[in-house]
């Protein structure tokens, strides 16, 4: 039987920071707030945009927080020259896929992973993808990582997850799998 081989996306497979802050940028630049990348880093970086939204756009609306998403994922695409693939990383994946099912559970979008794995001819590498789109709580929560155990009827015990961020790091430890913290691979 299969075991299970779960991926983080931003920070693990790939270097984005400055594909998603100039993304940011670019949109939030027009409506007046002008975010540094050290507080983007430090404070947004790791989280879902439910959670750090209101940093970079402190005092807008619900609504136009949602907009502000809505645009920064159209205007990825555009920064992908920027993102630095973990080849460390992605051979372990190719090396395992016998006897690993590989998935990957990110708190980005689904347009925009798709978007990154696509440019880097990476998007055959995982049997199934869960984004922010399909969790009904972000990491910290380890539901993500219970679904794709779920999907692939393993236990935690069969599973082991690769992770960078501290909000990944608590969730992979809350769900009981075996955690590999990916740190400075570019």
């Amino acid at each position: 039987m299969k075991q299970l081989a779960i991926f983080d996306l931003d920070g693990t497979l790939f270097d984005t920071t400055r594909v998603n802050f100039l993304a940011y940028q670019q949109v939030l630049a027009p409506r007046g707030y002008h975010p540094e990348l050290d507080f983007f880093c430090q404070e947004c970086f790791g989280h879902d945009y439910g959670y750090f939204g209101p940093l970079l756009a402190p005092g807008a609306s619900d609504e136009e927080l949602r907009e502000i998403h809505r645009e920064k994922k159209a205007c990825y695409v555009a920064y992908l020259n920027y993102a630095v693939k973990n080849e460390h990383l992605f051979r372990l994946i190719h090396l395992m896929r016998p006897e690993y099912h590989t998935a990957l559970v990110t708190a980005g979008s689904r347009a925009n992973s798709t978007d990154i794995l696509t440019r880097f001819g990476e998007r055959d590498s995982f049997d199934l993808i869960l984004t922010a789109e399909n969790v009904t709580k972000a990491k910290p929560d380890p539901q993500g990582f219970f679904m794709a155990m779920e999907h692939f009827g393993v236990t935690a015990e069969q599973t082991i997850i690769f992770e960078d961020s501290p909000t990944g790091i608590q969730a992979a430890q809350a769900s009981g799998a075996t955690l590999f913290v990916v740190k400075g691979f570019n």
